[in-house]
């Protein structure tokens, strides 16, 4: 008998990912509207050390409208999924864009809502990866503990997350832009 044959692995953590692949030419349509955003109003500063966030309504926007609705089914989906309970009410709260130039990345932070989630447009090679904070914040000085889970964000690909779970975004070493949006859930 080995100890894998006695090990459980508690307290998981779920993300979700998917490719929204059929957002090809829309995702043109979303990154002119986040440069013309970028050159008319200054950046929100939240966990973004340099680089462009927008303000947090593009869920309000026309050319937003059709991902809107691809968002929240799919954040539905997941909650009535993981709660075996289709009947919550589940609203976009907030969705941002985000543009980040070399050197650009983001602190650690959580979110705020329940679901919430990254749709990238851009990502060229060495852009700077999404990393999940291991929640067992007491493991961090441990020789047993879980390790931070890395992303490595592709074009198109979109992930979904508890918005509870601790990330960051690594350094952007591309001389090109990592173009994406973020977005948050609530659950009624």
């Amino acid at each position: 008998m080995s100890t894998k044959d006695i090990q459980e692995n508690i307290f998981s953590v779920p993300i979700w990912g998917l490719m929204l692949s059929d957002h090809k030419h829309e995702s043109k349509d979303y990154i002119k509207c986040l440069k013309e955003l970028q050159n008319t109003f200054l950046s929100v500063k939240k966990s973004n050390f340099g680089g462009y966030q927008s303000e947090d309504n593009l869920h309000l926007m026309p050319v937003f409208r059709e991902l809107t609705i691809i968002l929240k089914n799919e954040a539905k989906l997941i909650i009535s999924e993981y709660t075996g309970n289709n009947n919550h009410i589940v609203q976009l709260s907030e969705l941002w864009g985000n543009i980040n130039t070399r050197h650009n990345f983001n602190f650690n932070h959580t979110h705020g809502g329940v679901l919430s989630g990254v749709f990238y447009l851009q990502t060229p090679a060495n852009c700077g990866r999404l990393v999940f904070k291991n929640p067992a914040v007491r493991s961090d000085i441990s020789l047993i503990r879980a390790k931070d889970f890395v992303i490595d964000p592709k074009p198109l690909g979109c992930i979904f997350f508890p918005s509870w779970l601790e990330h960051y975004v690594e350094p952007n070493l591309s001389d090109e832009e990592r173009i994406s949006l973020s977005f948050n859930f609530e659950v009624m």
